[in-house]
């Protein structure tokens, strides 16, 4: 055999050998295809569960917060239902003095007067910044969920349910929940007010 044929034969025996080594290299690609799209499914998992994760955390921080509120806003009721009965009687005892009277009294009477007035005054700032307002009541209509109806007297020339005394004020809390309800006097005998369409049952009882 010659140098020249030996040479020849080389390069068929190189050519026939090529496929046997790309059929690794293509199987090694694959594989790594695979593993990516593995990897890439696992990441989406993980993304998911973060995202689930991070909402669930989301709704507990909301929840948390609300009952949080829910038991200041209950906490700050009861303190305040414990001290409405006192702003009543600071006004009972002011409303108990005639105008008259009280320009008369002595400097001790009207002093006194005035340090029940600022008491009050304080009193109604805490309420406030508490958020807790009064009901306006003197002039409105009857709401059975604002107001409590003690007595009815005959006034055929006002709506009936109308509110012409206020026997115990009413409280808000919130501006969404009625703290305590207005007791009032209201008129019958009347016409129906416009929003009504019916006749309305009015609780008399104390």
């Amino acid at each position: 055999m010659t140098h020249h044929h030996k040479h020849t034969e080389e390069i068929k025996e190189l050519d026939q050998e090529m496929p046997e080594e790309e059929a690794p290299a293509a199987e090694e690609k694959s594989d790594q295809e695979d593993k990516i799209a593995q990897l890439q499914a696992e990441a989406d998992k993980f993304k998911d569960l973060y995202l689930r994760a991070q909402a669930e955390m989301e709704n507990l921080r909301r929840r948390t917060q609300q009952e949080l509120e829910k038991r200041s806003k209950f906490a700050v009721s009861a303190f305040a239902q414990d001290l409405l009965p006192v702003n009543d009687n600071l006004s009972r005892a002011m409303a108990s003095i005639p105008e008259t009277e009280k320009e008369e009294q002595s400097d001790l009477i009207k002093n006194l007067l005035i340090g029940l007035e600022l008491t009050q005054k304080d009193l109604n700032s805490a309420l406030e910044k508490n958020n807790i307002t009064p009901i306006e009541s003197v002039g409105h209509v009857f709401d059975p969920n604002l107001h409590k109806v003690v007595q009815e007297i005959d006034d055929p020339t006002k709506p009936t349910g109308t509110i012409i005394q206020e026997w115990q004020k009413g409280y808000m809390i919130g501006g969404d929940r009625v703290l305590r309800e207005a007791v009032v006097i209201v008129t019958k005998g009347g016409p129906l007010p416009r929003q009504k369409t019916e006749e309305t049952h009015i609780d008399t009882t104390v």
